[in-house]
């Protein structure tokens, strides 16, 4: 099994070289792979968490050929200033503070998981910049994806349905969660942990819930609803409540959104989100009480509660840590690493403590007020940059199916700030925060995408 991802590995990094295109599903491949191949190889080999980024590294080497260095700045710079000195600034943190970790702790691994977690995205920016050149690459990319999130959540099912496969099970000795008097196991499908293949399967209903408004078709409204609940369902049975949230968030901002920017809001679209609400309501109320089996109602129960307990997580989670890391480090933080996914390996992470868990903790506990206070001033700025840019697309000249795009992308991406702020656990794979920056640079691609789409007539 070792020898056959090796090759498909090296498959894909050639593949990677060729064009965007295949950069894209290279990407996509290895990050999708690595984890059930791990299952399969004796030992389960913590390294195959990290081979999506061998893929990665070529393509962002290439990339760099192609574009240069000075091309690096261009997906935030090339369009506006407003991001350039809140940028500048950033990195300068991440500097002072890879330095004061590598000094303190004396271990330069430290130091590079804490700088790769905060930087990575920002690489993939880049990437997903020039990757795409026009709006039917992102429709394809959320396709492929749309495709291989299903594919999860029916393994997930299978799993839940008492399948017993090893690469169906959990990397490991497993999660189990105690929860509705009794204890619940945390089903993962493909991927290595319940977490993993919740935010994977998440993410692939926000993208189905786009392609569904950028089409110009609404007679598949029915399979859309259905296929969101049998994911849903399959979310909930990871355990992972927090997910579900992020669906439901993203939905109603994205609703919110469509119809602000496009200064209406079509009757389908009112029938489908109020067949969605309804559908979901009526899969509840007959299913919790148990109507397919104690099993599945306590995992829709635990599911359901996630949204009555989300003010309190907001709080414990996401503001609270702030305060808890400013009196474990003090005002200029601990340095880079120690609240990052692996520093456990290396005996620092207890100077974080629970401070970490949260995504505003995190960045307090590590880099200090300076360094939350200028992160977000950069959320700020790149808020408004993408707010201007979404802005340009509603506009009657450009193409129609653009703008659902994009407001997708940003509605996604804004989901994940929330969800970062409350759980920072998932946003430790490497392969999600490649992902991330790839919306991200797709979004950042919207001038260059209209420009060129007005170029040629509007052929969305």
């Amino acid at each position: 099994m070792l020898t056959l991802f090796l090759i498909i590995l090296a498959v894909a990094c050639i593949a990677s070289m060729t064009s965007p295109r295949y950069a894209i599903v290279s990407i996509l491949a290895i990050g999708f792979l690595q984890d059930p191949f791990r299952k399969l190889v004796p030992g389960e080999p913590i390294y195959f968490i990290v081979t999506v980024g061998f893929v990665f590294g070529v393509v962002f080497l290439s990339t760099l050929q192609r574009e240069g260095i000075g091309g690096l700045a261009t997906p935030f710079t090339g369009w506006t200033t407003i991001t350039r000195q809140p940028l500048n600034l950033f990195f300068a943190v991440l500097g002072l503070q890879f330095a004061h970790s590598m000094v303190r702790y004396g271990n330069p691994f430290v130091s590079l998981i804490g700088l790769l977690s905060y930087t990575a995205p920002f690489f993939a920016i880049v990437v997903g910049y020039y990757m795409v050149e026009r709006s039917n690459d992102i429709r394809a990319f959320m396709k492929v994806y749309v495709v291989v999130g299903f594919v999860l959540s029916l393994t997930v099912w299978l799993s839940f349905s008492g399948i017993e496969m090893k690469i169906f099970k959990e990397v490991g000795k497993g999660l189990l969660i105690y929860d509705q008097g009794t204890i619940l196991r945390s089903f993962s499908g493909f991927m290595r942990t319940g977490e993993i293949a919740a935010w994977h399967m998440a993410t692939s209903c926000c993208f189905i819930i786009v392609l569904f408004f950028a089409s110009k078709s609404r007679a598949s409204a029915l399979l859309v609803v259905l296929v969101i609940l049998f994911m849903m369902a399959a979310i909930a049975f990871t355990g992972r409540r927090k997910m579900l949230m992020l669906v439901t968030i993203f939905g109603m901002l994205y609703g919110v959104g469509f119809a602000y920017y496009r200064k209406q809001f079509s009757v389908s679209y009112l029938v489908t989100a109020a067949s969605l609400i309804f559908c979901v309501w009526l899969a509840v109320e007959l299913v919790a009480p148990g109507g397919y089996g104690d099993g599945l109602g306590n995992y829709i129960a635990r599911g359901t509660s996630v949204y009555s307990s989300a003010s309190e997580r907001a709080l414990e989670l996401g503001l609270r840590p702030i305060n808890w890391a400013f009196n474990r480090v003090g005002f200029l933080g601990g340095g880079l690493g120690i609240a990052s996914q692996g520093s456990h390996f290396f005996n620092v992470s207890t100077i974080a403590g629970g401070s970490g868990e949260g995504g505003l903790g995190k960045i307090m506990v590590e880099l200090g007020v300076p360094g939350l206070l200028v992160s977000l001033w950069l959320m700020y700025a790149l808020a408004r940059y993408i707010s201007t840019s979404i802005r340009l697309s509603a506009q009657n000249f450009v193409p129609e199916r653009l703008m659902p795009l994009m407001l997708g992308i940003a509605g996604i991406l804004l989901v994940n700030v929330l969800t970062f702020a409350v759980a920072t656990q998932v946003y430790g794979d490497m392969f999600i925060l490649i992902l991330i920056g790839l919306l991200a640079g797709f979004l950042f691609a919207l001038p260059k995408l209209v420009a060129r789409e007005i170029q040629e007539g509007g052929g969305s």
